[in-house]
């Protein structure tokens, strides 16, 4: 009888230990101080997301580095949302000049979009018609374009609201998100904006839209010739007296 209380009492001991180990365990790595799922430091972030402004092969790790991060726990993800966000966050920014922040707007556009940072979708949408100065077919010059597109769906609703936007700009470059997203709610947004847009240059980039998108996949077609020469009032422009 002795004996056996003992080995009861030590397996009770035991069971405590074991379960107080375990919570310590979580408790470490869930706040980030050690474990091999821990987050980045701030200095490691730091030197990673300033590591987006480097040239093409540094930005690119610095991009796939930051992805895994944000993999490892929604704490993760957060962390590295806020501090991209933060770096492309700066009052009266003009890509035109400031080289620095057009490199991490590229980068970090492409980043907030596939990590479909919803928080970071004022951010984008607010810096719309943002340019450096150049244009190319990929639109790469707009850096907030592909990041918005990159949210996919989440970005519908606010991108619908700029459909009536005071600028005209702006409204365009709603309707390419929105095109490029696609899918039977961004029909009707169109089919609803097209009797009420009085640009011709954003109308006919409406209508062109709607011929576009594939009524069956919601997706543009492969043919995009017209599309983009209407994106660029071009079609508009040579039918004008």
């Amino acid at each position: 009888m002795h004996r056996t209380l003992n080995i009861l009492l030590w397996l009770t001991i035991f069971a405590v230990v074991a379960l107080n180990n375990s919570v310590s365990a979580k408790s470490v790595q869930g706040n980030g101080s050690t474990g091999s799922r821990s987050c980045l430091s701030d200095r490691a972030l730091s030197n990673a997301v300033l590591s987006l402004s480097k040239d093409y092969d540094e930005a690119q790790n610095a991009g796939r580095q930051l992805r895994n991060f944000s993999k490892r726990s929604e704490r993760c993800r957060q962390q590295v949302i806020s501090a991209v966000m933060k770096a492309m966050d700066k009052p009266n920014l003009d890509i035109t000049k400031d080289h620095e922040s057009n490199l991490i707007w590229r980068e970090g556009a492409v980043l907030l979009g596939d990590l479909k940072a919803r928080q970071a979708l004022d951010l984008l949408i607010s810096h719309i018609t943002m340019s450096d100065g150049e244009w190319s077919i990929t639109m790469v010059h707009q850096p907030a374009l592909d990041g918005i597109i990159r949210m996919g769906k989440l970005a519908i609703p606010k991108l619908r609201t700029k459909l009536t936007d005071p600028d005209s700009h702006v409204r365009q470059a709603a309707v390419y998100c929105l095109a490029w997203i696609g899918g039977p709610s961004v029909r009707r947004a169109f089919q609803r904006a097209l009797p009420h847009e009085a640009d011709p240059c954003v109308k006919r980039f409406i209508e062109v839209s709607l011929d576009t998108i594939d009524t069956k996949s919601g997706e543009l077609k492969p043919d995009r010739s017209r599309w983009l020469s209407a994106f660029l009032c071009g079609d508009v422009a040579q039918t004008s007296p």
